[in-house]
């Protein structure tokens, strides 16, 4: 019987990937998108807004807002919901994640030196086994160590079940964290003034990797903090996030309990398994499978039989 080699390469970062003939995910290689946009004029007083917004976000002892968010992607909105967030320093913070009929789905705390993640109900479905799942589904929680600027909590958010896509703006921000896109910003260029509500805004554009991804922040003039937030995302399968940020409050006060979890008596910590515990172990035959190129083809892995197939997996934000 004749099989194929599959060479497997998965991270996260900026990455482009080589393969002989094979190359699917939700997005291009950056060589591959928006290189007609390649060129993005970096404005010095666009710029210094978006500096002063990141300013102004780690400025504050404390900081709380809500934001309502929506993504849309290929003609279709794939989810909503609302997250409460509140953040003090030096590395406390608290994210409720709701549903849009208002039902709680995950809450995420940090006391300052551990995270917690916890449901109300079941977890939500992971990347674990149908039976791993079943044993773990209820009365667990997760935990892991936070460092000080060296955490994201939006890369958590995933985790309280309710949105699929990170935040647009990392709210580990406020606690000196520098996000994964900052290397790659172009720069950002002005875009007039507009008003959310009752407030007067700057609107910018921030590009990032040569214009594959844009940020359009409608910035108050009062704070220089978000009241609207858009991101657009260029590739094949790229899509649209809309966030409006409310309930802003600057160095209010938060009780201190709202930083603060304990495991209820029979629950359990959970942790998600080890990518690589799910792989198939070396010599065993791969399934067949079928993905988009990024040229739209239908491509299955069959068509590559007797041919060492390499897999890479990219990913930036």
């Amino acid at each position: 019987m004749r099989h194929n080699r599959i060479i497997w390469w998965s991270s996260v970062g900026l990455m482009v990937g080589l393969t002989t003939g094979l190359f699917a995910g939700a997005a291009a290689p950056p060589s591959q998108i928006g290189a007609g946009n390649a060129v993005f004029k970096d404005e010095p007083q666009a710029r210094a807004l978006y500096d002063g917004m990141i300013a102004a976000f780690r400025q504050p002892r404390t900081l709380s807002y809500k934001y309502e968010w929506r993504w849309d992607a290929q003609g279709r909105e794939l989810g909503r919901g609302t997250n409460l967030v509140w953040l003090k320093k030096p590395n406390q913070f608290r994210v409720e994640a709701r549903w849009p009929d208002g039902r709680l789905g995950g809450t995420l705390v940090g006391d300052g030196s551990f995270l917690w993640i916890f449901w109300p109900g079941d977890r939500p479905q992971s990347s674990s086994t149908k039976e791993e799942y079943e044993k773990t589904r209820s009365k667990v929680y997760m935990k892991e160590e936070t460092p000080l600027a060296q955490h994201s909590i939006g890369h958590k958010v995933i985790s309280l079940g309710v949105s699929m896509n990170l935040p647009i703006f990392d709210a580990s921000t406020f606690h000196g964290y520098t996000d994964s896109l900052q290397p790659y910003l172009d720069g950002a260029m002005g875009m007039g003034t507009e008003k959310v509500g009752d407030e007067d805004c700057d609107v910018i554009e921030v590009s990032f990797m040569k214009h594959q991804r844009s940020w359009y922040l409608w910035l108050s003039r009062k704070d220089h903090l978000p009241r609207r937030l858009q991101e657009i995302v260029r590739a094949s399968r790229g899509g649209t996030i809309h966030e409006v940020w409310s309930d802003i409050v600057i160095d209010g006060a938060i009780p201190a309990e709202r930083f603060v979890w304990t495991p209820p008596e029979g629950w359990r910590q959970w942790t998600p398994p080890d990518p690589e515990e799910l792989l198939l172990k070396p010599g065993t035959p791969a399934p067949d499978f079928e993905l988009t190129a990024v040229d739209g083809r239908k491509i299955k892995l069959s068509d590559f039989r007797d041919k060492i197939v390499w897999l890479y997996i990219w990913r930036a934000g």
